[in-house]
């Protein structure tokens, strides 16, 4: 049995492709961003830091994490 609130989906499919993101070089600016990221990891300051953080991991204070 057809109801009345029916939708014909045929006048939305479209049969062009979708365009698909294309980085303009190669995805070399992410790979340096990356690069520099990781130079923080020789900074002992930087190191000390994500010590102090692993705190959050205890269940006191996980559950605050959302």
């Amino acid at each position: 049995m057809a109801s009345g609130q029916e939708i014909d989906d045929s006048s939305n499919n479209n049969s062009s492709p979708k365009k698909v993101y294309k980085d303009p070089d190669d995805g070399r600016q992410r790979f340096l961003l990356e690069v520099e990221f990781n130079r923080y990891f020789e900074d002992e300051a930087f190191i000390g830091y994500l010590k102090y953080l692993q705190y959050w991991q205890r269940p006191e204070y996980i559950k605050y994490i959302i």
